[in-house]
């Protein structure tokens, strides 16, 4: 269907979608649309395509997808504050880290950031932590991307490189996920970015989740932290920065909360992503480095596969596998993969994923 949305009014979409710009001028978190462009809104995801004159759009709306009309910009003008911040200081590469609970926009936030700093004709690479509602890389990783061009979203980037954690909360994994994390800042800073944008995952009350966050400020040092919050979430973390470096902006008013289902859902997409085209291969465990090494199952069913990251030389993430079957007595396992190239080390991981590579509850 078409809909003309008048200047200065936001189509806010819902996904499963799919969205092209027919005439007009229009943008998507600061990522200006070219006539014709087609956007897609995955589902469980929200889109805001703001008018800047008046413009008519091509709205294809999948199952339960929506799609409405409100007004003005549903970005914050809070949010340019941190982009015009970072764009003086003198130093590169300039680190930013972006704190918030659930569902507050932090992906939103660093989609616009990204798009603002690319305009202003810098590199900017973006660090995803977030294992549990992974952008960059399949879930139960940390990736990181090199933005280069305007984005509408964060999920469109091309992982350079990852780290496999093997489970979709910090929680019960929080030593790898600061050792992925600091490998690939270091990493992403040998690539002569000038902003590197880390984004974080929403664990962020209660002793143990400061004391995470605190420790991964400490190991990465960003330059400025830019917090998310409604209500004072952030409020007993940041009592522990003093101040310095750190920017409070609010959450759009656009925010869509999402069920529990809705972010298992964004998880599977991440792992068929990464799982395309996938193929079963037989691998002998005397030819590749298993971690742990006593972490081969005894009794693998193939509908019950557990998630596996696979590995080139050195700490070359080549992507992700679903462990099928193990033949104990001719020492063999069963991955299915689209890697191609052949691995040197394999990650078992604590997800379990059936046939149709949705998540099983252990």
């Amino acid at each position: 269907m078409q809909q003309t949305i008048q200047a200065n009014r936001t189509l806010l979409v819902d996904g499963p979608a799919s969205v092209q710009l027919v005439t007009g001028k229009a943008e998507v978190f600061g990522n200006p649309l070219k006539e014709e462009q087609r956007v897609v809104v995955r589902e469980g995801k929200r889109q805001p395509f703001y008018a800047q004159e008046t413009s008519v759009f091509n709205v294809q709306l999948g199952a339960n997808a929506t799609a409405k009309e409100v007004e003005g910009s549903t970005i914050p003008q809070s949010w340019n504050r941190p982009v015009q911040t970072v764009l003086g200081l003198q130093k590169k590469p300039v680190v930013v880290m972006v704190l918030g609970s659930a569902d507050v926009g932090k992906s939103s936030f660093c989609t616009f950031m990204v798009n603002k700093l690319v305009q202003a004709k810098c590199k900017v690479a973006i660090l995803d932590g977030d294992i549990g509602q992974s952008d960059i890389g399949p879930s139960a990783s940390i990736g990181y991307a090199v933005a280069s061009s305007p984005i509408t979203e964060l999920y469109n980037l091309r992982l350079h490189n990852g780290y496999f954690v093997g489970v979709t909360s910090p929680v019960k994994a929080i030593a790898q996920t600061l050792k992925g994390l600091t490998a690939l800042m270091a990493e992403a800073s040998a690539k002569q970015a000038d902003y590197i944008i880390v984004n974080t995952d929403g664990f962020v009350s209660g002793d143990v989740a400061i004391s995470y966050k605190l420790s991964l400020i400490k190991e990465l040092k960003p330059d400025v932290v830019v917090g998310l919050q409604t209500q004072g979430e952030l409020d007993p973390l940041l009592s522990y920065l003093g101040g310095g470096g750190v920017m409070i902006v609010e959450p759009s008013q656009a925010l869509s909360v999402r069920s529990a289902e809705k972010r298992k859902i964004l998880r599977e997409m991440t792992y068929t992503k990464y799982l395309r085209k996938s193929k079963l291969h037989c691998i002998p465990i005397s030819q590749i480095n298993l971690e742990p090494r006593n972490g081969v199952p005894k009794d693998q069913e193939p509908e019950k596969g557990l998630l596996v990251g696979l590995y080139g030389r050195g700490s070359r993430f080549l992507g992700i596998g679903v462990l099928r079957s193990v033949n104990l007595e001719r020492r063999t396992l069963k991955i299915q993969t689209a890697v191609r190239s052949k691995p040197f080390r394999l990650v078992f991981g604590k997800v379990h994923l059936n046939e149709k590579i949705q998540e099983l509850q252990d």
